[in-house]
């Protein structure tokens, strides 16, 4: 009798450590399947933020494509050189040999008739919003090129350095005719007029046509 109740308990163990061993094995199996949905939910979450984001990225790159045209007015907080708010408005373009009534030799050593060099007048309305007089001499960030945002010409300053060293007073505006030297072998037609560099978050562009 003793035998016997003897082999029974060693039985009950055996059954119990088996049943336990069961048990630990299983605990695996239901965690992977938790890590599984976490897993899963997350790359939904991703895959349906990366429309979204892409929608962002397009947006922006197609308001820094955007240009100005003639007779458009650009309202600027400031510039690199003007630290107080104005707007300037290209009232026209003109590509020309003459300027002020003078041939274009005064503004282009080694000139000839034959080339492709013209003298590119941009006719600009500065308006001063803010509170101090400036003058426009002091926005030395303007260029005008053949092709965009592809290296400067500067503009001819002495050939209206009258108009540029004018008092601009608040609330008053100035009329002025910006000359600039291009190739037009270099254009496809569209010329781009820059206040500021493009490092600067004030940057505007013109894209003008001679009319």
């Amino acid at each position: 009798m003793k035998k016997y109740l003897y082999f029974a308990g060693i039985a009950l163990l055996l059954m119990m450590a088996a049943c336990g061993n069961s048990e630990s094995e299983q605990e695996p199996e239901e965690n992977t399947e938790a890590d599984e949905t976490v897993l899963d939910d997350g790359e939904d979450n991703a895959s349906e933020q990366e429309p979204e984001e892409s929608a962002a990225a397009n947006e922006g790159a197609s308001e820094d494509g955007e240009y100005h045209h003639v007779g458009d007015t650009v309202e600027l907080e400031e510039s690199i050189m003007i630290n107080q708010p104005y707007t300037l408005t290209v009232n026209d373009f003109t590509l020309t040999r003459k300027f002020k009534g003078q041939p274009m030799e005064e503004y282009l050593i080694g000139f000839e008739e034959d080339t492709g060099f013209y003298l590119a007048v941009v006719d600009v309305t500065v308006t001063n919003n803010g509170e101090e007089a400036f003058k426009f001499e002091e926005n030395s960030n303007l260029s005008l090129m053949e092709t965009d945002r592809e290296g400067f010409n500067y503009m001819e300053a002495y050939a209206v350095e009258e108009e540029l060293t004018t008092d601009i007073n608040p609330g008053e505006s100035l009329t002025m005719e910006l000359p600039f030297i291009v190739n037009v072998n270099n254009s496809e037609g569209n010329y781009y007029f820059y206040i500021d560099p493009p490092s600067s978050v004030f940057q505007e562009v013109y894209e003008l046509t001679e009319q």
